[in-house]
Formats: C-alpha cells, structure tokens, sequence
C-alpha cells in the first residue's frame, strides 16, 4: 500500500526577518497615507492612470495580435486608444479625474446594487436572498455616496488603504516573530 506523503520543509527556514522588514514598511507606509492624505489621494490616482494605461497598451497588443488582426477587433484597439488617453489625462490632472473616476464607480455600484435587489426580490429559489438584498442596499447607498460626494469617496479610499497597510504590517511582523520562535527541527 502506497503512501502520499510530500516531504516539508523546516518552516524556520523561512526569512523571519524579511517578514518583519515588510510589516515595519507596511505599517509606515500606511501611517504615511493615514497621515497625509491628500498627496496620497493624489499619487493614488495618479498610479491609477498609470494602471489605465498599461491596461490600455496591453489591451492594443490583444487587439493587433488576435487572429482577425486589427479588422477583427477595432472596438478593443479603440477603446484602447481612448483608455490610453484618459490615462494620461489622470496623470495630468489628477483631481479632476480622481473625481471622474469615483464618478464612474459611483455609478457602477449603484447599478450593481439594483442588480442585487432585483436578483434579491425576483428569485424566490435563490439561497441567501437576503445577502443578494443587503449587498444591493450598500451598494445603492454607496453609489449615491460617490455620485454626489466623489471627494469623500476618494478620502474614505485613503483611509481604507492606510488602515489596510498598517493590519498587514502588523499581521506581518507578529508572523515573522512567531516563525522566529518556533523550534529548529
């Protein structure tokens, strides 16, 4: 009779130290962002653009090497073309497209919340039905929120990522000390 055992190895063997360096930058990383928002919000927006292009660039080369070439997928090289631009205007005027951005996921939480309640509401057979409702009712909620308030969506944002890199850091350095501790085999 055969065994399925996978050789493990000494966990201690892991870096303990390189998690803790990560949690120690984690945690001032977000101390930084909780404590200067408003460059944050800023470089946040402008890594955004960042990303839009490089979706964008990417989304070219999709559409010049699909088997139809570019007859074939003109609406992704198009779309790619305008995402490249409103990339750049991201990079160029950050606030203005930081608004535009929550503007635009304003409205898409928005319709995904009416989403939800109509799954919620139309399909009596459906498991949790209630979550599906709860889930559209934020969502709603959140989605005015940022229509009409897009600053404050992009602050709470910040916030968000700051408390985020702090637990990780924290989570990260309690981890690295309790590999530190653990006996070597």
């Amino acid at each position: 009779m055969a065994t399925n055992t996978i050789p493990v190895e000494n966990i201690t063997g892991v870096k303990w130290g390189s998690l803790v360096l990560l949690g120690v930058l984690a945690v001032i990383f977000g101390l930084l962002v909780v404590l200067f928002p408003t460059i944050s919000a800023t470089v946040l927006v402008e890594l955004i653009g960042i990303l839009i292009i490089l979706v964008s660039f990417a989304a070219l080369m999709l559409s010049a090497l699909s088997p139809g070439g570019w007859k074939a997928s003109i609406l992704l090289a198009v779309l790619a073309i305008i995402g490249f631009f409103f990339g750049i205007a991201t990079i160029i005027h950050p606030i203005i497209m930081g608004e535009v951005i929550f503007l635009i996921a304003g409205i898409a939480l928005f319709l995904g919340g009416l989403i939800g309640l109509v799954l919620a509401a139309g399909e009596s057979h459906m498991t949790h039905r209630g979550l599906f409702a709860l889930q559209g009712i934020l969502s709603i909620i959140i989605g005015l929120l940022l229509c009409v308030l897009p600053i404050l969506g992009v602050a709470l944002m910040v916030l968000w990522v700051g408390v985020i890199l702090v637990v990780y850091g924290i989570l990260g350095i309690a981890l690295g000390y309790c590999i530190r501790s653990l006996p070597v085999a």
